[in-house]
């Protein structure tokens, strides 16, 4: 993993609640509590993505194509027997 160097300021609030949130979950830096709130934000945002994707393929005329195949009552739970 290549890994980057930057400089942040925050408000002494914000450092507060790092530093508080570092203890109480053991984590060894404040570094990895920047990573694990930045792996939040991402995690959000691709939730979010996907369900603008999905929502644009419920609109679409795929959507009933599938609603068709998916309706002939194969779905795979015999596969496995």
């Amino acid at each position: 993993m290549t890994v980057g160097k930057m400089s942040v300021s925050l408000d002494a609030s914000l450092l507060e609640f790092m530093a508080h949130y570092q203890e109480t979950h053991q984590l060894r830096s404040r570094s990895e509590v920047v990573a694990q709130a930045l792996t939040l934000l991402r995690d959000q945002e691709l939730e979010a993505q996907y369900a603008a994707a999905l929502s644009e393929w419920q609109d679409s005329s795929d959507a009933d194509l599938w609603e068709h195949t998916a309706a002939d009552g194969l779905d795979g739970t015999d596969a496995a027997r």
